[in-house]
């Protein structure tokens, strides 16, 4: 009895009679996965992409003028009470927690649905901002920081006198 291994008896000759290559590839694509899987089962860098797109962030816009800097987070579905702001420093963090439940009743079905998690996002701030003077607001999601510049930081203009 001849025992070949699995993942070498697709290298045989006659292999290449398989008119379908895509399905090779998918085959090998497989192959590669779970010797990936084999190798370091808790190397989530594959996973860690995939929901890349799915992390609690929150989105920021960040405006600077004169006189102050503006922070905008866009925090749909969060209770205000559950947000955290914190300036230590000239480093920006904004914190909480996100919790939805949704029901629905129907004839003959009864649904809820939860979702929850935790979200931080730090910026930093330039040197001119002043952590003493912050004002938050929250409205359809979207939390406002006005935070204002030191007055030494503002720019001063200079007249140019002839003679």
């Amino acid at each position: 009895m001849n025992l070949i291994p699995w993942r070498n008896k697709r290298r045989h000759a006659g292999d290449e009679e398989h008119a379908d290559r895509s399905l090779t590839r998918l085959r090998d694509d497989i192959d590669r996965a779970f010797e990936r899987l084999l190798r370091d089962p808790w190397d989530f860098s594959l996973f860690d992409r995939a929901m890349a797109g799915m992390r609690l962030e929150p989105r920021l816009d960040l405006t600077e003028t004169d006189a102050q800097i503006l922070v905008k987070a866009e925090l749909p579905g969060v209770d205000p009470k559950d947000v955290r702001i914190d300036v230590s420093g000239n480093l920006l963090t904004i914190s909480g927690e996100k919790m939805q439940e949704k029901e629905e009743k129907k004839r003959n079905e009864y649904i809820v649905e939860r979702s929850f998690g935790s979200f931080q996002r730090s910026v930093q701030l330039p040197a001119s901002a002043d952590a003493d003077r912050v004002d938050a607001k929250y409205r359809n999601g979207l939390l406002t920081l006005t935070i204002a510049k030191r007055p030494e930081a503002k720019p001063k203009r200079i007249t140019v006198k002839q003679g």
